[in-house]
């Protein structure tokens, strides 16, 4: 990176409770600076490393594959004294400089994880890696050329304040969400060694047209098209089976079989790859209630809404919804070139009851329920994020009480939306 770049470079650490954003204090005002202190998440910690494997010449698809495998490789080889956390960087009013990187944490300085650091930055093609000790209340930041022997330039760091935009929003090609199927489609072609990504391809060619019109698709649909979201354990599948009776409508659910065996291999791949998948599967599934709608309502278990909710919390990272992007910005609203549901509604359970439902299933949780129960602030900006996403935006139905009072309360909306008469 370039020494005047360098200069306004911000780096923020994930933590639980959220980012720490900081930067050089010569690029700071007074006013906006304050000095770094420990976070209460590391503090036996005195040290730490960051590193990225991004590269400027690269797509955004290599540099993410990229930093798959740099954290692989960096969890392979460190020691039960050290911590691995996500983090970032960027430069403020330059949102395409947005690079995902890792912190290494140390409790002292030490050479022999130095020396792997500047390894790994020569692996993945860096030039620099960054040092951060702090010492005596204060965080030097040392920028070290990864050649040998590199030379070492230190400098004080200073907290800055929370950006009012996570700087992975403020550029579309800065995170997993996706807004048309274009983009999915040319995400995945740039990945063809992955597995499952030629049948993906393949199947999507023949079952969406290269040229479709969503105007002429959603004047297809001659009766309603009803979607149901909510977490695991608030009784989503139960109410749209039941729904899909009441209607005789089908229940159709994303991702459709003709990809849904691929789910568990798109499922270990990194977020972009992972959404990309289920994006194309919304619009495959969007052809088929084209055709369904033409003499009947369907009935969709999850679309576009959980495909993005899960994203957005996803990318967030980290603290709770006070970190998401905020009301109204562009990633909440619905893309142009996917059919329109009429009515959407998520389900919504306090903990107590979604713990119980849990506990009642007697079988495993899903790999997406066993990430959900780590953390209850993903929880909340998960169920944030839904809140926040618009046209059509979620009518919430509160599925904490009985089987019976939560088909009731569907059945008002439905009536509300004139889907159903009285």
């Amino acid at each position: 990176m370039a020494e005047d770049q360098d200069k306004k470079l911000v780096h923020a650490i994930e933590t639980e409770s959220g980012p720490i954003y900081f930067s050089r204090a010569t690029q700071i005002s007074q006013k906006d600076a304050a000095s770094f202190s420990t976070p209460k998440e590391f503090p036996d910690f005195a040290v730490f490393y960051s590193i990225s494997a991004y590269l400027s010449k690269n797509s955004l698809v290599n540099n993410i594959r990229a930093t798959s495998r740099l954290w692989g490789d960096i969890g392979n080889n460190l020691g039960p004294e050290h911590a691995l956390l996500h983090g970032f960087s960027f430069i403020p009013e330059q949102p395409d400089t947005f690079r995902k990187q890792f912190f290494i944490l140390s409790p002292t300085v030490n050479e022999p994880l130095n020396r792997f650091v500047r390894e790994m930055a020569v692996k993945f093609g860096q030039l620099e890696y960054f040092e951060h000790v702090l010492r005596e209340g204060k965080l030097l930041q040392t920028r070290v050329e990864a050649s040998d022997g590199g030379t070492r330039h230190e400098e004080e760091m200073m907290t800055v304040e929370t950006p009012p935009c996570h700087p992975a929003f403020l550029h579309t090609d800065n995170n997993a969400v996706f807004h048309s199927y274009n983009r999915a489609l040319g995400i995945l072609r740039e990945c063809p060694d992955v597995e499952g990504v030629s049948e993906l391809l393949s199947v999507a060619s023949a079952l969406v047209p290269g040229t479709f019109n969503v105007a002429s698709l959603q004047e297809k649909c001659q009766h309603p098209v009803i979607v149901l979201e909510g977490l695991d354990a608030t009784g989503k599948t139960t109410l749209t089976e039941r729904l899909g009776k009441m209607l005789s409508a089908p229940v159709l659910q994303s991702p459709p079989p003709s990809i849904r065996h691929l789910r568990e291999v798109f499922d270990s791949q990194p977020e972009l790859i992972r959404r990309a998948y289920y994006t194309l599967g919304n619009y495959i599934l969007a052809m088929q209630v084209a055709e369904e709608t033409q003499t009947r309502p369907v009935v969709i278990d999850r679309f576009w809404h959980s495909t993005t909710a899960y994203s957005i919390a996803t990318e967030v990272g980290c603290g709770d919804e006070s970190q998401l992007p905020p009301r109204g910005h562009h990633v909440y609203t619905w893309p142009s070139d996917l059919l329109r549901p009429h009515l959407a509604m998520l389900l919504i359970v306090n903990e107590a009851s979604r713990g119980a439902r849990l506990e009642g299933r007697g079988m495993g949780k899903t790999k997406e329920e066993i990430r959900l129960e780590k953390s209850v602030l993903f929880r909340r900006r998960l169920v944030e994020a839904y809140l926040r996403l618009e046209n059509p935006s979620l009518q919430v139905v509160n599925a904490s009480g009985s089987k019976e009072e939560v088909f009731a309360s569907t059945v008002q909306v439905l009536k509300d939306f004139n889907i159903l008469k009285d």
